[in-house]
């Protein structure tokens, strides 16, 4: 069974697709004013039931396209993920499959950088000596002659 974490639900991916379609078709919708204002250009017969109905397309078209857009943002994160519920902590298992699809992204990327390679192939350098402050109990360098924390001599 697929871990949930990883992948985004039936639900939300169904919301997505329908706001996807829903921004197409506003589109098209929209589209379709041009496409008649060129098929009648010049022709003044019946302007006025023609632009009453161009206008009405052009306005349902968009606001069709910014209905579509929202609800695809809401199927893609989740509503806590595109800011409809103030939840930081739902927006971030709403938002949990993409961060680990950039996470494996860098990852992937970063295999490819020759530096990168070299540095999982050097050898594994020296060992660092701490010492203790004696008064705070914090670490420092073994060269240090003042601790770092509290500037008391080591």
């Amino acid at each position: 069974m697929p871990d949930p974490r990883r992948n985004v639900s039936p639900e939300r991916q169904a919301v997505f697709y329908v706001g996807v379609a829903l921004s197409v078709i506003g589109f098209l919708t929209f589209g379709s004013v041009f496409v008649s204002g060129a098929m009648h250009f010049g022709d003044f017969s019946d302007f006025e039931d023609r632009s009453r109905n161009e206008m009405l397309r052009s306005v349902i078209g968009m606001a069709m396209m910014i209905g579509g857009a929202v609800t695809a943002a809401v199927g893609r994160n989740g509503l806590a993920g595109s800011g409809v519920v103030l939840d930081p902590q739902r927006a971030r298992q709403d938002l949990e499959p993409f961060n680990r699809a950039a996470g494996g992204m860098l990852n992937d990327a970063l295999d490819e950088v020759d530096a990168v390679k070299n540095l999982t192939h050097a050898a594994p350098s020296a060992q660092a000596v701490k010492v203790r402050c004696r008064d705070c109990q914090a670490l420092n360098d073994e060269q240090a002659r003042f601790c770092n924390q509290c500037g008391k001599e080591l």
